[in-house]
């Protein structure tokens, strides 16, 4: 951490910086070198400005937190208000307020539309990066936010994260203008701004971390009350996330996909859960009315999914299991594209294993029986690109090792 502020710092200030290449000794002695510099050529104001903002950066840094940061630019700046923001494609949410938000008419979790805003206005190139007299502005004088929230000076930059993608913004506010800010206070700003943003990276990866848990958590609580109430529908559930799996990797899908597509087939039973006893273990095939509640477990399982947080993005995946590609499926007739990817997979290769497995009224289908059976049905009642793909797959030298492959990340799903 120490090695990555003082690239921040000499970077920010205009010198080496060690992010840029290896981090040696030299390029550090370079860096702090370079601020001694620029203190000693300072004087008065600047130079004491120059040395808190230092003490400040390496309090954050030894305690890195977003609402350090952020109380560590008010204290800097001496304001009544400093505040970071994330942005959305339409508003800016204010994530974290240090000062007298009140005043100023702001509170966490308000979202104010961007183009209201000074921040997308400095974004856009509308306005300086510092507003020592907003009310003098042109274009901010002008803005409503300037007479609502009593603004008389104002300074944002950027929060932008390590891929280089905007996160939101990092601000601070005075009731009174402020003639004494300077230009070059926009790169203490950068530097506070930098850190920020780590650190949201930071919480954001422990947020999924958590997320993945607790999703992990409930697969597996369903995984096991499928397995409970019908083993051969968990035994079944397994074998088709394999051959989904290598489905998934013929198509080339990303890896986020790919994930989606492992759930999918794990979960795409659990609406049996609803279906009676006498259905679900009725030792041969069944007549017209219990195919009809049969067929209402896709349904079933999309509202189990659907009301569970952490996996309610799959409940669309799982309702659909069940369509045809030709849009003579069950249960909302969707067709094509209509479809989603992952159930289009799984359900060819829940198809493949139900023919190819020994049911109480049927002997198991030979495998190559099985594969012409999902050719002829390919533009029916299969996507014909992941009926390629399945059969590739199978056929494929490399297919024992695919479908031998654990699950991509086992029961952890990565976070978009």
């Amino acid at each position: 951490m120490v090695l990555k502020v003082w690239a921040y710092v000499a970077d920010g200030l205009g010198g080496p910086d060690p992010a840029a290449g290896q981090c040696t000794g030299k390029v550090i002695v370079d860096s702090v070198s370079l601020v001694s510099g620029r203190l000693n050529a300072s004087r008065g104001r600047r130079a004491s400005f120059a040395r808190t903002a230092m003490e400040h950066i390496a309090d954050v840094a030894l305690q890195p937190s977003v609402n350090g940061a952020v109380a560590a630019l008010r204290e800097l700046f001496r304001v009544e208000v400093a505040y970071a923001t994330r942005h959305s494609a339409t508003h800016q949410v204010l994530e974290a307020i240090q000062g007298d938000g009140q005043s100023f008419g702001i509170a966490e979790g308000e979202a104010i539309l961007l183009g209201a805003t000074y921040c997308q206005r400095i974004l856009d190139g509308d306005l300086p990066s510092i507003l020592r007299d907003v009310r003098a502005d042109p274009v901010a004088g002008a803005m409503r936010m300037t007479e609502v929230a009593d603004m008389g000076a104002f300074a944002s930059v950027p929060l932008k994260l390590s891929d280089g993608k905007l996160y939101g913004t990092l601000c601070c506010g005075s009731h009174q203008p402020q003639p004494g800010w300077h230009e070059s206070d926009v790169r203490i700003m950068n530097v506070i701004a930098r850190l920020v943003a780590d650190q949201v990276e930071r919480d954001v990866l422990e947020r999924a971390r958590a997320d993945d848990d607790v999703q992990a958590s409930a697969i597996t609580a369903l995984l096991s009350a499928v397995d409970a109430r019908d083993g051969y529908t968990g035994e079944h559930s397994r074998a088709v996330v394999a051959q989904a799996l290598a489905t998934a990797r013929t198509l080339d899908l990303s890896d986020a996909d790919t994930i989606d597509v492992e759930h999918v087939a794990i979960l795409h039973d659990v609406g049996k859960l609803g279906v009676p006893d006498a259905i679900l273990s009725k030792p041969g095939p069944l007549d017209e009315h219990e195919w009809e509640i049969m067929k209402e477990h896709p349904v079933t399982g999309g509202h189990i999914i659907a009301g569970m947080p952490s996996l309610a993005r799959l409940a669309p995946a799982i309702r659909a299991e069940h369509e045809r590609w030709d849009g003579t499926g069950y249960p909302d007739g969707l067709a094509g594209t209509q479809i989603p990817i992952a159930s289009r997979i799984v359900l060819a290769c829940d198809a493949y294993h139900a023919m190819t497995s020994d049911r109480p009224y049927r002997k198991a289908m030979p495998t190559q029986d099985a594969r012409a059976e999902l050719q002829r049905e390919a533009a029916t009642q299969f996507d014909p690109t992941v009926i390629a793909a399945l059969c590739d797959a199978l056929n494929h030298e490399t297919t024992a090792s695919k479908l031998n492959q654990p699950p991509t990340r086992g029961l952890v799903v990565a976070r978009r």
